[in-house]
């Protein structure tokens, strides 16, 4: 008997869920320890141009307030895993830039995540994993594609 699109998309929720629960349960802690959001900003940052990112410019990327932003900026600093450093040519903009620990420690970080990865992957093939990339850029796109279109309209 063939599944219904509900009864698909059901499953399909269920299991991406539960290989999320793998992921998490794998991943191996930050250091220092960090939020989801605190670390999802690093990396942010850290695929910023040399001269770094502005604080509006992270907020845009993070469809969240500058305000926002700065709370947990602020944090980060405090941390000592970015600087702030005003903008040479506009004295208003601020840039955030990681410093030499947290680039070291985003390194760790995603080489461990890799292997990480790797164990909850082995599973798979390679060319099921293309194929899953494939997947998930063809849902990416879409949405990516709509989004555009109903912010044109907005």
């Amino acid at each position: 008997m063939d599944k219904t699109r509900e009864d698909l998309l059901q499953t399909l929720t269920q299991r991406m869920m539960s290989v999320m629960r793998h992921v998490r349960h794998h991943a191996p802690p930050p250091e220092p320890p960090l939020s989801p959001p605190h670390l999802h900003l690093l990396f942010m940052i850290g695929h910023g141009k040399d001269e770094g990112i502005s604080v509006k410019e992270l907020a845009e990327r993070s469809s969240v307030t500058p305000g926002a932003i700065t709370q947990f900026v602020d944090a980060l600093v405090d941390k000592d895993l970015v600087a702030r450093e005003g903008d040479p040519s506009d004295r208003r903009i601020v840039r955030l830039k990681l410093t030499e620990l947290a680039k070291n420690q985003l390194k760790k970080f995603r080489k461990e995540h890799l292997k990480s990865m790797s164990r909850i992957f082995d599973a798979l093939n390679n060319d099921e994993i293309k194929q899953l990339i494939k997947l998930f850029t063809k849902l990416d796109t879409y949405h990516e594609m709509k989004d555009r279109t109903r912010d044109k309209t907005h």
